[in-house]
């Protein structure tokens, strides 16, 4: 079902709001259409979430500062807020192809059994004093951890809680609780509240609209396993003790579905750039890509100032949730970042500082404070950005770092500057698209080899279109030289792995005579790699050969042709060459080049 979501950016708890309709699939949250003005009153609109529901009236102003709402069921203007943050959230999901209910299909335990909860994301209203028992904490608070521990409040009250911070935002179905293992302490009913920002904070509900207080654990050993009567998604869980046996023990595991925390941008396909380097016997240390978070190695800055910046590329602009950073490994002296910043951008050119909500600071992150242990930040306010620029501010001896990012895969189209070598491979940036090309006869374009096909022009091999059509094609042949060569400039040198080129694969048009001849009298292509454009005489190419490929076993009629260099060939320009058979009875030869793409 095609739906339009609604986003609300609350700004500063005003009632100012701004909408963006979104086309997606699936399930989502419920909608309404306005139009792309909202100028007058279209309609009453119905923004449910759950068993929430808000009535948005919207007048007429270009500001929406006459808004009128009623929230029904009781809930307060915090819960709106929270709300309005949520849509804004899911919005980041839906804009890189994401949904909760048509991605989320693996069910189970959240991190608390496995670790993946770090002990930090833990905390909780008080904890027993460890003076009076060691084996009370909050890191304790785990499910299936041994008798005795877990997490004991300091006082016996209904006022207590125990919070998981679950780093990114999760489709929550039930909880699993347990108590301490001692055969004395566990909880016998508790609520659960839940939190996008951890400042606004909702109740989960019963039928009635009440805060529903679910039934705990009645021994201190066995473990409870208890159901969400409707999924909430929040970035922070809650249990808050009712009712005990004895004290307010317990250990406890989230359930539910989690996206956006998988590391991406990682080597090959993530990229990675620096301000400066510092120079390494043969490069085998400082290099920017030895900053990637699974090197053993680390990213030197060449000069110690709070100009330098490592950066990573990840490809099609993706879903950011949080960043990791380690110090340098493979030095016996102590280098590594303790304070650093972040920036953000999709085009390289325009770039933005990342900031907590309703923070008009840049947001400070704190580093690490030895060489080996990673540092998780999770971002409080997701981005969706391709370039993430770490910038380090405080250092510990030198400038080293190595960096790694979590959040959305890339999935669906790679889109315009985007390919993919395999159809199972992630996104790789297109480094010909769009880019000037040309052939070396300056009158080639104007040629054609049958007089109902129109000339396809250079351009058209990196218009992006690899619909092979041969209207959409270049024609490389030697009417009107022995040695035709395709060439594309990449604007700038480049480390150039590989060129795919998508051939055309006409069936009716094969059948004429004459152009079959001339694709059947082609003998190889020839890919090379230069720092220097060849100019428009009849010379053959003399730059880097990146590879070859001849009509052996039919290499040359695939629809699709790859070809990956022996080593990385660095240029500016990337040159395809024809070449004819030469015991071929007609001497004339077509290549027909409907799309070529070139990666890093």
């Amino acid at each position: 079902m095609s739906l339009f979501a609604i986003v609300v950016d609350f700004l500063e708890f005003h009632e100012l709001f701004r909408f963006i309709n979104h086309d997606t699939s699936g399930k989502g949250i419920l909608i309404c259409t306005i139009s792309d003005t909202c100028v007058e009153i279209e309609k009453l609109c119905v923004v449910a979430f759950g068993n929430t529901t808000i009535e948005k009236k919207y007048m007429k102003s270009s500001h929406f500062e006459n808004v009128s709402e009623s929230v029904i069921a009781n809930q307060n203007k915090k819960l709106f807020i929270m709300l309005a943050r949520l849509y804004i959230y899911l919005l980041a999901f839906l804009s890189i192809g994401y949904t909760f209910a048509s991605v989320c299909v693996t069910n189970g335990p959240l991190g608390m059994i496995t670790g993946a909860i770090q002990n930090w994301q833990i905390t909780a209203s008080s904890t027993y004093p460890k003076e009076w028992d060691k084996k009370c904490s909050e890191k304790y608070a785990r499910v299936y951890l041994p008798n005795k521990y877990g997490w004991c409040s300091k006082y016996k009250s209904s006022s207590e809680w125990l919070k998981i911070d679950l780093g990114v935002a999760a489709r929550v179905t039930g909880v699993m609780t347990q108590g301490r293992g001692d055969g004395k302490e566990w909880v016998t009913s508790f609520k659960v509240s839940y939190s996008m920002d951890d400042y606004n904070e909702a109740y989960v509900t019963d039928q009635y609209e009440n805060h529903k207080v679910f039934e705990g654990n009645t021994d201190a050993f066995s473990i409870k396993h208890t159901y969400l009567d409707r999924p909430v998604i929040a970035r922070y869980i809650k249990f808050h003790t009712v009712h005990w046996h004895r004290h307010p023990s317990m250990r406890v595991e989230v359930l539910g579905c989690q996206l956006c925390k998988e590391q991406i941008g990682l080597p090959p396909y993530g990229k990675i750039r620096a301000s400066t380097w510092a120079k390494s016997r043969k490069k085998s240390s400082c290099q920017p890509e030895d900053g990637n978070i699974l090197s053993n190695k680390a990213w030197c800055a060449k000069k110690q100032n709070e100009h330098q910046w490592i950066e990573i590329d990840v490809g099609p602009p993706t879903l950011i949730t949080g960043i990791l950073t380690k110090g340098r490994a493979d030095s016996k002296k102590q280098h590594w970042v303790t304070r650093f910043k972040i920036t953000y951008s999709n085009d390289s050119q325009v770039w933005y500082q990342y900031k907590d909500a309703h923070n008009a600071e840049p947001r400070l992150f704190g580093g690490n404070n030895d060489k080996n242990t990673d540092r998780t930040h999770y971002i409080n306010s997701p981005f969706v950005a391709r370039y993430v620029r770490f910038h380090p501010l405080e250092w510990h001896g030198k400038i080293s770092m190595r960096v790694g990012l979590l959040g959305c895969p890339h999935t669906g189209s790679c889109g315009d500057q985007f390919m993919r070598v395999n159809e199972d491979t992630p996104c790789v940036e297109n480094l010909a698209f769009k880019k000037e090309a040309w052939i070396n006869s300056k009158r080639h374009y104007k040629r054609h080899i049958r007089n109902r096909i129109t000339q396809g022009h250079a351009s058209r091999a990196v218009d992006g279109f690899i619909d092979q059509d041969v209207h959409r094609c270049t024609i490389l042949d030697n009417i009107y030289g022995d040695n035709p060569v395709w060439t594309v400039d990449l604007g700038h040198n480049v480390d150039v792995s590989g060129v795919v080129i998508y051939t055309w694969q006409g069936f009716d048009e094969k059948k004429d005579t004459a152009t079959s001849e001339h694709l059947n009298n082609l003998d190889r292509l020839v890919i090379y790699v230069d720092d220097k454009s060849k100019g428009d005489d009849d010379s053959s190419v003399t730059g880097n050969m990146c590879g070859y490929i001849t009509k052996i076993n039919g290499a040359l009629s695939s629809d699709k042709i790859h070809m990956q260099c022996v080593r990385p060939q660095k240029g500016r320009f990337v040159l395809i060459e024809a070449w004819g058979a030469s015991n071929s009875y007609s001497r004339l030869f077509s290549a027909v080049l409907c799309e070529v793409m070139v990666y890093a």
